[in-house]
């Protein structure tokens, strides 16, 4: 009878151990499986916050100010290029197509994350979208040149312009901060913007020195004291 029982004893402490070693088992593969998804979420979401940051700086950072500066520089003066206005509108249409993208994918990273909102990035955003889409919107109703309202027009066109270049600069640098590398980041869009200031500052001084010249030999008619006529 002790051995029947000892048996029984050594029979029920193995289902035991074997019980335990399998409910370990299934937490280990549990928590396995949850760190692998948790990893791999972090990992999407590493690679969607580049993504957010590369597409807002190439679509609102860089093709928009080129916009500008081609608006500007290349319209009639102090270079007149025919083809202005296409590659006008090509900058600005791309430029605002990859922002928006950028922007979406941003949202995204804002909602899916309950500690990291990045409140004044996240505004700054959204008045960027708006200002832009805005500006869009407009450039396909501006008016016939003899129009009374096209003055008003350009100057509203332009102003909005402005502002929304300089919002995205601002909200570019205050995105970069929350990234890895910043200073990586941030010294090279510094770059691309001091490349993108003196190439706009050149055309600024050429523009200046055809424009004195212009005026030099008027100047010069009017006040000559032999013209008699």
């Amino acid at each position: 009878m002790e051995l029947v029982a000892s048996k029984n004893n050594e029979t029920e402490h193995q289902k035991h151990a074997n019980t335990c070693l399998h409910r370990t088992a299934e937490n280990e593969v549990t928590t396995n499986l949850r760190s692998g998804k948790g990893q791999s979420f972090s990992h999407g979401r590493h690679h969607a916050r580049t993504a957010h940051g590369i597409l807002n700086i190439i679509g609102w950072g860089i093709l928009l100010p080129i916009g500008v500066i081609i608006a500007r520089y290349l319209r009639r003066f102090p270079i007149e290029y025919d083809e202005w206005h296409p590659l006008h509108m090509l900058c600005q249409i791309s430029g605002y197509i990859l922002g928006t993208v950028g922007w979406g994918i941003g949202l995204w990273l804002g909602n899916s994350s309950k500690h990291y909102t990045l409140k004044t990035h996240r505004i700054l955003g959204i008045l960027v979208f708006a200002f832009a889409t805005i500006q869009v919107l407009i450039s396909f109703l501006q008016p016939r040149r003899e129009n009374e309202c096209s003055k008003w027009w350009e100057i509203f066109h332009q102003s909005m312009g402005y502002t929304v270049v300089a919002l995205s600069i601002a909200n570019i640098f205050q995105g970069i901060i929350h990234q890895s590398h910043a200073e990586k980041w941030k010294w090279l869009y510094v770059a691309i913007l001091a490349l993108l200031a003196f190439l706009a500052a050149a055309l600024e001084i050429f523009r200046w020195i055809m424009k004195s010249k212009l005026q030099l030999p008027i100047a010069f008619h009017n006040n000559n004291i032999y013209n008699f006529t």
